[in-house]
């Protein structure tokens, strides 16, 4: 019998390779090889399964990033987190959630939840190294408009591109990090 996570992750894997036009009740059972009755067992219908999907998406991919992050205490050890993380992401399967956002304003709530936290990690991030929080504010971001532009327009199988320009981010801000802390050594005390 399929797990709740096995549906999730049949959802994901529909998402990915189909889009979102196949995200529905029948494929997703068939990719199982369950019936609906076991589907059943776990959701009350299909819109509480989307919900609970959804939820599990800004659980998973969200809340386990802070969790990460916040294992190292430096800038650069947080910004590194941030970027292997991005990279893992299921990008197929977040621009279909993305166009499906377009369709029900529910997704589209927790979509821009998740935009919004994985925001704010990166300004946490970010304010470690700024003492001016709306620079701060730009490169996070900054960042998020990297992701999602990678999402909305590429997408592929290839992360090269977005390695690419992540790390562009992260040299930069590593060195303005390194500039700060150069600075403040050098400051006079007094």
């Amino acid at each position: 019998m399929a797990s709740k996570q096995d549906y999730f992750g049949a959802a994901f894997d529909l998402l990915s390779e189909q889009g979102y036009g196949a995200l529905k009740q029948a494929p997703l059972c068939r990719r199982l090889g369950v019936t609906t009755g076991s589907f059943y067992h776990y959701f009350e219908n299909w819109h509480d399964f989307t919900s609970q999907f959804l939820q599990h998406w800004l659980d998973e991919r969200t809340t386990q990033l802070v969790e990460l992050t916040q294992q190292h205490q430096d800038a650069a050890g947080q910004l590194e987190t941030l970027l292997q993380f991005t990279l893992e992401l299921p990008h197929r399967a977040e621009a279909a959630i993305r166009v499906w956002g377009k369709i029900d304003p529910d997704v589209e709530a927790v979509q821009q939840a998740v935009d919004i936290q994985r925001t704010q990690i990166m300004l946490q991030a970010a304010q470690t190294i700024f003492d001016d929080q709306q620079e701060a504010l730009r490169y996070a971001q900054w960042g998020t408009y990297l992701l999602v532009g990678y999402q909305q327009l590429d997408a592929g199988d290839d992360i090269a591109p977005l390695e690419w320009v992540l790390r562009r981010l992260l040299a930069e801000l590593n060195e303005r990090w390194q500039s700060s802390n150069s600075a403040k050594a050098t400051a006079p005390t007094g």
